[in-house]
């Protein structure tokens, strides 16, 4: 079962596209579940880059790019606040 939510179907979608957004939200799920099992649970502005590419906003390149950039931000803050501590 999934830690992640994403929008339920929208009941407007013809059945293809029904069939489109369920394929997109198992992509969804999966890459972030995978990415949690390597170790680095996805924050919520990843979930979010994600939440579109499963409405179609996006495409899954984009949001993996979106969500290796929030990653590297995250990971060039965190060497930050350690090399300030180490200066202390």
């Amino acid at each position: 079962m999934s830690t992640y939510s994403f929008e339920p179907i929208p009941e407007d979608l013809s059945p293809d596209q029904r069939l489109h957004w369920k394929r997109r939200q198992l992509t969804a799920q999966n890459t972030l579940e995978i990415q949690a099992m390597a170790g680095t649970v996805a924050n919520s502005e990843t979930i979010d880059c994600f939440r579109r590419y499963v409405r179609g906003e996006i495409s899954l390149g984009q949001a993996i790019e979106q969500a290796r950039r929030q990653l590297a931000q995250e990971h060039a803050s965190f060497r930050q606040h350690l090399n300030r501590r180490n200066m202390i």
